[in-house]
Formats: C-alpha cells, sequence, structure tokens
C-alpha cells in the first residue's frame, strides 16, 4: 500500500514542480505566466511578440550599400515568404538602395507548430506579427523608410493593421503597396454560405474546409499559364484546408476595408489585374477612392493581368511599377 501511495503521489510532485518552475505566486494568489522570449531578429528566424518563433527571408542591396528604403512584404494565404523572391531580386539588381525583408505568417503552411496552420486565433496576433517584425527591422535600420508590401491577403492584413495604429504619431511604416487587395466579398458568395460560415465559425471554429468546396469553384487560375491547384500541391507550404474561424475572419475583414482604408494617411499603391478572380476592377477602383487625400493613393491597373501579379506574364511592367513608386515617395 505504502509503494502504491508513492506511485500516486509522484506525478502530483512533478507536476508541482513544473508549475513552480515556470510561475510565481503573486501576493493575489494568483499565477503569473511563464515568460516568453523577447522579440528579437534572428538570422532567418524572428521571435515575435508571445515568444513564438517564425522564418523569414531576406534580399539586400548586392553592393552592401546601407539601404534607404525597406520593403516589408506580406504573402497571401497558402503562401510564403519567399513569394516575395520576385520583388526581392528585382530591387537587389535594379534599385540597389532597397531591401526586401519578408516574414512567413502565423498559421500558414511554414507555421513552425503544424497544428496551428491554417488557423488563427484572432486577427490582432497578424497585426502584432507585422509591427513586432516590422520593428525589428527599423532597429536594424534606423535611418531607412520603412514600406509595408501586402499580397492578397497580407494586403488586407496590412491595411487593417495600419488603419488600428491610425490615431499613433508612431505608425508600423511609412507607406504601403497593396497588390490584388479583396476588396469586396463576392455577389455570387450566397447569403445562406456567409451564415453558415458565421455560425460555423462560433459553434466549430476549428473544423477546416478547403477554398475550392468554399467557392465551389474546381479551377481557380491566379496566373494566366497556370491553374491554382495544380501549382500549389507542389508547394512544400500547401495548406489543403483553413479553419471556419479563420475564413470567417477574412471575410469580416474584406467587409470592413472600405472603412479603415478612411482611417490610412500614408501614401497608398494599388495594383489589381483585369481578370483577377478574387476581386472585380470596378471594386478596387471604388475601394481606392475611399483613402483621405492624405494617401495620395496611386492606382495601376493592369487589364490583362490576374491575381498575383508578382508571377504573371505582365510582371516586368508591375516590377517596374513600383520601382518608380518607391523613387517618388521623396517628392512633395
Amino acid at each position: 500500500m505504502l509503494v502504491r501511495s508513492s506511485l500516486l503521489l509522484l506525478p502530483m510532485a512533478l507536476a508541482s514542480l513544473v508549475l513552480s518552475s515556470c510561475a510565481a505566486r503573486l501576493s493575489t494568489g494568483k499565477l503569473s505566466p511563464c515568460p516568453v522570449a523577447a522579440p528579437a531578429l534572428q538570422n532567418s528566424t524572428f521571435t515575435s511578440f508571445d515568444g513564438n518563433q517564425f522564418p523569414y527571408h531576406k534580399w539586400l542591396p548586392l553592393d552592401d550599400s546601407p539601404p534607404s528604403v525597406i520593403v516589408v512584404g506580406f504573402h497571401g494565404i497558402a503562401g510564403a515568404s519567399t513569394d516575395l523572391s520576385v520583388l526581392g531580386k528585382h530591387l537587389q539588381e535594379r534599385h540597389s538602395p532597397v531591401a526586401v525583408y519578408a516574414p512567413d505568417l502565423r498559421g500558414q503552411g511554414n507555421d513552425p507548430i503544424p497544428s496551428r496552420r491554417g488557423d488563427i486565433r484572432d486577427q490582432r496576433d497578424w497585426f502584432n506579427d507585422f509591427e513586432t517584425f516590422t520593428r525589428l527591422v527599423r532597429q536594424q535600420h534606423p535611418k531607412a523608410r520603412i514600406v509595408w508590401c501586402g499580397e492578397s491577403m497580407g494586403s488586407l492584413i496590412a491595411l487593417h493593421a495600419v488603419a488600428t495604429c491610425s490615431s499613433s504619431r508612431n505608425p508600423p511604416c511609412d507607406a504601403l503597396i497593396l497588390s490584388s487587395p479583396i476588396a469586396h466579398v463576392h455577389d455570387d458568395f450566397p447569403q445562406w454560405k456567409r451564415t453558415a460560415l458565421r455560425w460555423g465559425a462560433i459553434l466549430f471554429p476549428r473544423w477546416k474546409i478547403s477554398l475550392e468546396r468554399l467557392s465551389g469553384e474546381d479551377e481557380v487560375r491566379v496566373i494566366r499559364d497556370v491553374v491554382h491547384q495544380d501549382q500549389v500541391q507542389t508547394n512544400s507550404y500547401h495548406v489543403s484546408a483553413f479553419t471556419l474561424r479563420l475564413l470567417y475572419t477574412l471575410g469580416t475583414m474584406i467587409e470592413s476595408l472600405p472603412a479603415q482604408a478612411t482611417q490610412v494617411k500614408l501614401p497608398v499603391l494599388l495594383l489589381h489585374g483585369g481578370h483577377d478572380i478574387f476581386s472585380h476592377p470596378d471594386d478596387v477602383e471604388a475601394f481606392s477612392k475611399c483613402f483621405p487625400p492624405g494617401a495620395r493613393v496611386k492606382r495601376h491597373f493592369y487589364p490583362e493581368s490576374y491575381h498575383l501579379l508578382f508571377y504573371d506574364h505582365n510582371r516586368e511592367q508591375v516590377l517596374a511599377d513600383i520601382t518608380s513608386w518607391i523613387g517618388s515617395l521623396n517628392s512633395p
């Protein structure tokens, strides 16, 4: 009996040791949370606001000159930081004072925590990741201007993150590039699906569904010569399905995008294509008019381009327009 009692006490003792090692009792009698690692920028990973680490890529000037502008790029859904390589390499070769940094986003295919892939707990986690990463990059290049460049979902999050900081004297970036922003929920996405998604996000938040099943589209073309479903299967970071709460979060962010734009007073470059399956050109044009005059919005429309502008057949023109716009930022 003594042996059995000792065995029962062993796990209790171990649990007590674990708790005491990562939490201290406060005067109220409550336990303080375990300490988390401070934000830091390592060689190929960064530690975010909550101690989680994420990979990132960077493209610095080839001549080792200090960059005067840093483009911080944010990829789209089911994407990765390497999606910014086309832009990064272009600016390396054509615009040496500019560097590009791009993190892998929380909940996407290169998230180090597999159970979190395809999911997001709260949109503010994205905002905090964006701001933390940018602050760390700014510490490395204190004299450089910071331009956020979001692609698709990345542009959606970036604009919301800037808008939430609109009252701050220190916005997270100095200018904003929005590539293929999703400016409006498709009218052919029926109301019953929107309602089902909302209730599903409440009742079954971590239940997953593929984008194809949600949209009802069997073939999605995001580049002129490539079917999206065929291409993504080859990606090591491919995410096949997303939680209902992530999809609902993105849906509500799309619906509130025009209202958020009214809060953004930074220079904005808008890029969109005529064959973008996710946004109609008229919706993006209407969205561009939601910004206040201080935003100095510049819009480039590519009638024959699709969703992924950095990889489509007109990418050289897109990249040239970005380069020209970055160069104009110092103009009054």
